[in-house]
């Protein structure tokens, strides 16, 4: 029992040095610039955000049964938000809302 709970604990040590590291590196690395940062860092900060939001719309569409238009209705809400206010988390969360509502009101996923 104890030898299972150090192997777990290691684990999450080593998990959370990994992403501790990842997340500084950009720091490390940019943070003690005085000027701008370079041309294609921006490009890359500017196209990385989309392309994630459009991973998680396909895994998240992946195991979806299409019987209802919930998903739809959800979807459209979210990537209408997304282009109007280009703001990811106020269009996660009303699309998330909004098909949770409507899953309610349709009674059926």
């Amino acid at each position: 029992m104890g030898n299972e709970i150090l192997y777990m604990a290691g684990i999450v040590a080593a998990g959370f040095v990994v992403n501790f590291g990842l997340r500084a590196l950009p720091f490390l690395f940019f943070g003690a610039r005085k000027g701008p940062l370079p041309p294609w860092v921006e490009k890359f900060g500017a196209f990385v955000s989309p392309v994630i939001i459009a991973c998680l719309i396909v895994y998240s569409f992946a195991g979806v049964q299409w019987r209802t238009a919930c998903p739809y209705i959800a979807a459209a809400v979210t990537v209408g938000l997304q282009i109007w206010r280009r703001n990811p988390l106020l269009s996660i969360v009303v699309g998330t809302l909004v098909y949770m509502a409507a899953v309610r009101i349709a009674g059926a996923a």
